[in-house]
């Protein structure tokens, strides 16, 4: 049994989103404020055991108007039942699936309402609402003062009695009719049901800010605890039966020699003269407690060659952020298993696993949390293997790179129309990407991991063809910018540059589109024109070669041709270079990206066939190339001879006021104008089943 997938509605960035959860690790990636922490914070509030409340900050923007429109209700004086309709709630619901054989269905089985004998779901829905009884506690507010706006003053009112309000309601839902629904009393049924833990992001390990030194020292209480419920596996209750043994000597001996000698600091009762207390004694017992021992007086330290071994805030945060979220896993897996009765599944998030760790230990986190749970479940292998689900979010391309395209759930977060609120669009990749192929997707993912593509986390994205193109970009962005507002700079945006080539820019287009990624595909015209030649038979045959602009007839670009939907072979006429050079910039555009590639620069007709020809173009003077002389063939000579890497370097660092080319500048400007987050009612937008439009 494992959760399916949850659904959270009306919580702060949350409006609607559904996100399938993978049996194992699913991994949450998104910019910053995309509604990851958002997710996390929901499932602490109504399963957690943290004791977090909700505020009223907690309602999703969208919804929290609707108090108001409550208010207006009751003194229209609405009955009762529309009053409570029109308050905004929080939901959360959790589908659950099972196996149809499965003996015993445990604390799922008052869930399970459905007479389908061949459903295996069974949904719990969690709802944060009020009742027709405390719809006057919660609306009643005093009168605005003169000069106060009405509706600032009764926000203000309401906040302190939302939790005296509001409480959680639990019901069952019948998969197969949704108007089937049996209501529980309270949430301890759910407590039964579903086990779920966090490791925050902020782990206290740093004691150069005030982090606890001995924070996973202190964990060794809760593995004494977890050992000593009766419960536990016998060896476990063992080792916590030592521990409890022989502390308790140790108790005793203080008992007979310590106390002994604290008695001898208490003043002398006798001599104060009070009557009554002469015949009183006192006298000290020290007691020690196992659990507290260990969480307060007991640390890690790492052992020295010398004898002399290092307290725990002296080794590295990346070792000491590992171990802690380990032994917190061993920590929540002991008091998983020895529950009275074993939740339905174990939910972990995991935030910002790659807090301290180097890029080595990111890439293999993922997998080292599955062998993590193999290494604990061996220890007892008369039991079935653990039963948990890990949600990690992260912000590092190492983490979310080595984990597999189906585990992925993209948080993109977006203007809703009308009145300029953000919220959230979760993309599953596990729906989304069956739109690509395998051998493509085989390609994407390797590609992204060896790169460390940070295409999940960047604002916009250009795709370049080569080194010349990523050496020259910090530069050319810069020329791009001169004369834009600085809230359109690209300098001031989280732009990422990925080297493709032209051969393999198109295989992103899909992906692109499935982020909804504002991206620019920079590519180079890549001239060609037939040629007639012997082959090794003698045989005549026409091939293909490279060529300038003016002598050729169509393009070897594979991102151009995919772009325009044009192929070799198929029947299909081939585009030529007049009507790419002819296209406009609509033509350029498809949803949320553009293609650009060599035109003439202003004032002339001579088109450049590469960056590095176009580069000469654009500067004609820094490359002593007159007026008068033949330009094209000109820079097409002078290209040939250029290295790279070395022109790339020059224009980057050395040489300061020259052009950059015409189709590039008009790219990079085009980019830098998008917005960063486009209105969601844009007919471009790739609507993916499943995934709401908040």
């Amino acid at each position: 049994m494992h959760i399916q997938k949850v659904r959270v509605e009306g919580f702060r960035l949350l409006q609607d989103v559904e996100i399938l959860l993978e049996n194992g690790s699913t991994v949450i990636v998104g910019r910053n404020n995309s509604g990851k922490t958002s997710f996390t914070d929901v499932l602490d509030r109504f399963v957690g055991d943290s004791g977090a409340k909700f505020r009223l900050e907690d309602f999703s923007a969208e919804n929290r108007d609707n108090f108001y429109t409550a208010k207006e209700l009751r003194d229209a004086g609405a009955k009762a039942y529309e009053i409570l309709a029109a308050l905004p709630k929080i939901t959360l619901t959790l589908t659950f699936s099972y196996e149809r054989d499965v003996p015993s269905l445990g604390p799922l089985s008052p869930f399970v309402i459905d007479l389908d004998t061949n459903s295996t779901i069974a949904i719990v829905r969690l709802t944060y609402t009020p009742t027709n009884a405390t719809i006057g506690k919660l609306l009643d507010t005093s009168v605005a003062p003169e000069g106060v706006d009405p509706r600032v003053h009764f926000f203000k009112s309401i906040r302190e009695n939302i939790h005296k309000s509001y409480s959680i309601h639990v019901s069952a839902i019948d998969p197969t009719d949704n108007s089937n629904i049996r209501d529980f009393d309270n949430i301890s049924a759910v407590s039964s049901l579903i086990q779920c833990n966090f490791i925050r992001a902020q782990r206290t390990l740093d004691h150069a800010k005030n982090g606890d030194a001995n924070a996973i020292g202190k964990l060794l209480g809760s593995l004494f605890k977890a050992a000593s419920s009766q419960n536990s596996a016998d060896g476990d209750q063992q080792l916590a039966s030592q521990l409890k043994m022989s502390v308790e000597n140790i108790e005793r001996n203080i008992q007979n020699d310590f106390d002994g000698m604290l008695r001898q600091l208490l003043p002398a009762i006798g001599v104060l003269g009070f009557p009554a207390l002469n015949d009183t004694e006192i006298m000290p017992e020290t007691s020690l407690n196992v659990e507290s021992l260990l969480s307060d007086h007991t640390k890690i330290v790492y052992a020295g060659l010398d004898g002399i071994h290092l307290p725990e805030g002296y080794n590295g945060l990346g070792t000491r952020n590992l171990i802690y979220m380990l032994l917190q896993l061993e920590s929540y897996y002991k008091d998983y298993r020895a529950k009275e009765i074993r939740p339905v599944t174990h939910l972990i998030f995991i935030e910002e696993p790659e807090a301290h760790l180097h890029p080595q230990m990111q890439e293999v986190f993922v997998n080292k949390i599955n062998l993590a749970i193999r290494y604990l479940s061996a220890r007892y292998p008369n039991e079935p293997l653990w039963k948990v689900q890990f949600v990690i979010t992260t912000h590092s391309p190492h983490v979310a790179n080595a984990a597999s395209f189906e585990a992925v759930r993209y948080f993109l977060n977006e203007y809703v129309a009308p009145g300029g609120l953000r919220s959230t669009k979760v993309k599953d990749f596990r729906k989304g990407m069956a739109v690509i192929s395998n051998a493509d997707q085989d390609f994407l993912h390797q590609y992204m991991t060896l790169t460390k593509c940070d295409l999940y986390f960047a604002d916009k994205a250009v795709l370049i063809e080569g080194t010349t193109e990523r050496l020259l970009m910090p530069r050319l962005v810069e020329l791009a910018d001169e004369n834009l507002d600085e809230s359109n700079k690209l300098s001031s945006q989280y732009l990422t540059c990925i080297e493709v080539g032209g051969a393999y820019a198109h295989i992103f287009y899909p992906l692109l589109d499935f982020l909804e990624l504002k991206a620019l595909i920079i590519t180079d015209l890549d001239s060609i024109k037939p040629v007639e030649k012997q082959n090794k038979h003698g045989k005549t045959v026409t091939v293909w070669e490279k060529c300038l602009v003016e002598e050729g007839v169509t393009t070897s670009n594979a991102a151009i041709k995919s772009w325009f939907r044009t192929e070799k072979d198929d029947g299909i006429k081939q585009i030529t270079l007049a009507e790419l050079i002819a296209k406009t910039d609509a033509d350029k555009i498809i949803k949320h990206r553009r293609i650009t590639y060599q035109i003439p620069e202003l004032g002339s007709k001579v088109c450049a066939r590469s960056y590095e020809d176009a580069l000469i173009l654009a500067n004609l003077a820094l490359f002593e190339i007159a007026d008068d002389q033949d330009k094209a063939t000109n820079a097409w000579d002078i290209a040939q001879n250029l290295g790279k890497a070395d022109t790339a370097l020059r224009f980057a660092i050395k040489e300061r006021g020259w052009r950059a080319p015409l189709y590039i500048l008009e790219g990079l400007r085009w980019l830098a104008e998008l917005p960063k987050i486009l209105p969601i009612e844009n007919p471009n937008v790739v609507d993916v089943e499943g995934a709401k439009h908040e």
